[in-house]
């Protein structure tokens, strides 16, 4: 063999030895700043729990997963530049996230495009449901949830509500579905405030639904921030009329922010994870060690490392087969923290909910 054979094989031995040792790249996208970092954070720190577990036995067939993580800001601008990133330069076939509807929105034309594997969290806006053929959620929608309390409304003899919500998608789906449930259940909305992301004054919402009378207000957020300025906001008005809200309204974060103001007759409805269930009590023991306090509901916790766990096990069995990684996922039950779960083709995952209220600072199930 003359040399210059000799360094063309030298020169494909290290290529293939490169190959064989490159990292298996998942992409992760989520909000890590702004209000929505509230739940964010804690849903990239679980995935980070799933992957470094598996990376700690080895990893996948041999080579470790890097988790590539970009901030969508729960925003579609930002949204759209991170994903381009993690297919085209990153080239990922598989992304957890987004974990904010607005995010996962603007990422789906972009993944079904390009044939990309999608287990989204914190996303239950209604408009998720059959948007791609490779697009799953391990949360709930927002049509399951809070129409579920607006039956638990008209239980209670509430007849009017006001609704205000921030403009998100996630937001409107939440109040639309509260709202149509409600409606059909004989009740009336008087009127739909919406506010721009950002705002922190809501007085003239709030005066102009306090104007109305009506016999509850329906507030949907994006943060326990903004729930805790509004809240603070009504009870300076003198408004005591009863409270539901969505999950990060009704929570402990949000009473903390009030200063205890949040009344422990606000019902909200959540999907919960079962903290008496031994896998989740472990999960967040071994979260509480390494992060600290959730300072959340738990499940976004749960929901992440499920949906993480998930895609690593799809990856080891299909690699970059997303056909095939879709039809394993359809085809079975799902053992997590969470609880069982199961997916439908049109992206829906098994449902666990729960009517809450805060008590003294401690979460009650209604």
């Amino acid at each position: 063999m003359n040399t210059k054979n000799s360094v063309l094989t030298l020169l494909m031995l290290l290529l293939l030895a490169a190959c064989s040792t490159q990292n298996v790249k998942i992409g992760w996208l989520g909000p890590l700043t702004g209000t929505a970092s509230t739940y964010g954070v804690p849903e990239l720190n679980a995935a980070r729990l799933a992957v470094d577990e598996i990376n700690n036995a080895g990893g996948i067939n041999g080579k470790q997963v890097e988790l590539i993580v970009e901030d969508g800001k729960c925003e579609a601008v930002g949204t759209t530049t991170a994903a381009k990133k993690l297919i085209e330069i990153d080239q990922v076939k598989y992304v957890l996230g987004g974990h904010c509807s607005t995010e996962t929105m603007a990422l789906m034309p972009i993944s079904e495009q390009n044939k990309i594997f999608i287990m989204a969290g914190a996303t239950g806006t209604t408009s998720f449901t059959n948007a791609g053929k490779y697009a799953f959620r391990t949360f709930p929608s927002a049509q399951i949830l809070y129409s579920r309390l607006a039956e638990v409304a008209r239980e209670q003899g509430t007849k009017t509500v006001a609704t205000l919500a921030e403009q998100k998608d996630w937001l409107k789906s939440v109040v639309g579905s509260f709202a149509t449930r409600f409606e059909q259940l004989g009740g009336r909305i008087v009127t739909r405030e919406t506010y721009e992301p950002g705002t922190s004054d809501f007085r003239s919402q709030l005066l102009k639904i306090d104007s109305l009378m009506p016999d509850a207000v329906m507030i949907s957020v994006q943060g326990p921030d903004s729930a805790a300025q509004i809240i603070k906001q009504m009870r300076e008005l003198g408004i005591s009329q009863q409270i539901y809200g969505d999950a990060l309204v009704v929570n402990t974060a949000t009473f903390q922010k009030t200063g205890e103001l949040l009344p422990p007759t606000a019902l909200g409805a959540l999907p919960i994870a079962d903290t008496n269930n031994f896998k989740t009590s472990q999960l967040l023991a071994r979260y509480n060690s390494r992060f600290g306090e959730i300072g959340t509901n738990p499940f976004y916790v749960t929901e992440s490392y499920d949906g993480a766990n998930i895609v690593l096990s799809l990856v080891t069995q299909c690699g970059d087969d997303v056909d095939c990684a879709r039809q394993i996922l359809l085809s079975r039950t799902w053992e997590g923290a969470t609880g069982n779960l199961t997916f439908t083709p049109d992206g829906e995952p098994t449902s666990f909910i729960k009517i809450v209220r805060i008590e003294n600072g401690t979460m009650v199930f209604v």
